[in-house]
């Protein structure tokens, strides 16, 4: 669980990236001078934007860290962790010729890639992050007395309802680490929030900034966690006492939940849509007493694909087995509440057949 409570921003620094060339040339990036010192409001505003992305509910994911050899963006970013602030110049200019260097597309715009670093939690562990940020037209208004003058504004970044941004987060976690080279990849977390991962977009939209950036991997473990979100959730459902009525409906949801366009899987999410006010901390917990990620999950059904492919069972005491199609339960199948161990079930249809 990535917690960011009493997350502090201690340096900052915004470089411009271009657009690559007609030739498809990589164009260098033009690189700040010096650390910007923004107001608080302002500096406030980027700590939202980095919780909002990355914190508790939201659609921001762990990824693992698979490059983290000499020059990689995990050993540059844990070493402009601890740097003085010329070092940390150097590094995040670093990282805005890296990511230059993997835009390979002609079509991405030009954008701001801004380098923060601070502390954050109660032990104050270091952390260091980068957002890229694309630009956008809009108007802003202002006032002079009894006057509002509207003005066309360009090159804004980082509103709060265009989230056209990519989040590389990294942060140690272990306070023993210390700064012995090279970072060893135990020592430290890495998460990615990526707008384009909220919706049904493919992965490889974002695979430049992920993986050629930062040398990170999504897919790794997504297989596996999918799967325990299915099997634990199931095992949430049946072993609550739910009404027969109700337990259908959880688990077609928790079916059509996993054969949607999602790209990202939520606890939180899943409890919020799906069980009753009551039920849903109670479902929380025990998903994370069975040690499944509070925050997103990228979703991969590779391993329950066949599953959700097959029939629907329902198995009743006395070896009494009901099957129909996969997804067609809820409408094919009703069952009133169970009375003195007798459960009358109504089955939309005719019997066709006896085996």
């Amino acid at each position: 669980m990535l917690t960011l409570d009493l997350l502090v921003i201690e340096r900052l620094v915004v470089h411009h990236i271009n657009q690559r060339d007609v030739d498809r040339n990589v164009v260098e990036p033009n690189y700040a001078d010096d650390l910007l010192h923004l107001p608080p409001g302002a500096m406030d505003m980027f700590t939202r934007r980095i919780v909002q992305a990355l914190g508790h509910r939201s659609h921001g994911i762990e990824v693992d860290i698979r490059d983290a050899g000499p020059g990689s963006f995990f050993q540059n970013a844990a070493d402009a962790m601890h740097t003085d602030d010329g070092q940390f110049m150097e590094m995040s200019r670093q990282m805005a010729h890296d990511l230059a260097a993997a835009q390979v597309m002609r079509d991405l715009p030009p954008s701001k890639l801004i380098v923060v670093s601070g502390v954050v939690g109660r032990v104050q562990r270091r952390f260091m992050a980068v957002i890229k940020a694309e630009m956008q037209d809009g108007l802003g208004e202002t006032r002079h007395g009894q006057q509002t003058q509207i003005d066309y504004l360009t090159n804004i970044f980082l509103t709060d309802s265009q989230r056209l941004y990519k989040i590389g987060y990294v942060q140690q976690i272990d306070g023993n680490a210390g700064r012995a080279q090279p970072y060893q990849r135990e020592h430290f977390v890495m998460h990615l929030f990526d707008h384009l991962m909220t919706g049904t977009e493919t992965r490889s939209a974002a695979l430049y900034f992920y993986s050629g950036f930062m040398g990170a991997d999504i897919a790794a473990s997504d297989k596996r966690l999918t799967q325990d979100f299915y099997e634990r959730t199931i095992e949430f459902i049946n072993s609550r006492g739910f009404e027969p009525e109700d337990r259908m409906d959880l688990v077609d949801a928790l079916r059509s939940e996993l054969r949607s366009n999602k790209q990202t899987l939520s606890v939180a999410d899943f409890a919020d849509e799906h069980f009753e006010r009551a039920t849903r901390d109670e479902y929380c917990d025990f998903m994370e007493r069975a040690n499944f990620p509070v925050h997103a999950v990228s979703k991969n059904t590779e391993y329950i694909k066949a599953k959700l492919k097959r029939r629907q069972r329902m198995v009743f005491s006395g070896d009494v087995v009901i099957s129909t199609p996969p997804d067609k339960l809820k409408e094919l199948v009703s069952i009133d509440t169970s009375v003195d161990g007798v459960t009358t079930v109504t089955i939309n249809g005719t019997l066709q057949s006896q085996e």
